[in-house]
């Protein structure tokens, strides 16, 4: 069974790639959605940086980042942060 990852930041939940290793350590996976790098954009406190990223993607209007991965079609952002709660700390979706 696939398992997808649910981005801290913006709920995207569609992330293919850990966004954590095992040992807590941020892999480098950019979230297609809000454009968060895990193991860069989030030192030196996690917490924090997910709720200072948050709040300017919510600024720019929920800006989707990737030219690669397109958006979703009927795509909810505001419905989106709700997976946020939803994961707990695992941040892991099947």
């Amino acid at each position: 069974m696939e398992k997808n990852y649910i981005c801290p930041v913006c709920g995207y939940d569609k992330i293919v790639n850990p966004i954590y290793d095992s040992n807590g350590n941020g892999t480098y996976e950019i979230c297609p959605c809000c454009g968060f790098e895990f193991g860069s954009d989030d030192f030196p406190d996690r917490e924090q940086a997910f709720k200072n990223w948050r709040k300017h993607w919510i600024e720019k209007n929920y800006l989707w980042f990737s030219n690669y991965t397109k958006k979703p079609e009927n795509w909810e952002p505001q419905k989106q942060l709700e997976n946020i709660t939803k994961s707990g700390s695992n941040n892991i979706v099947k």
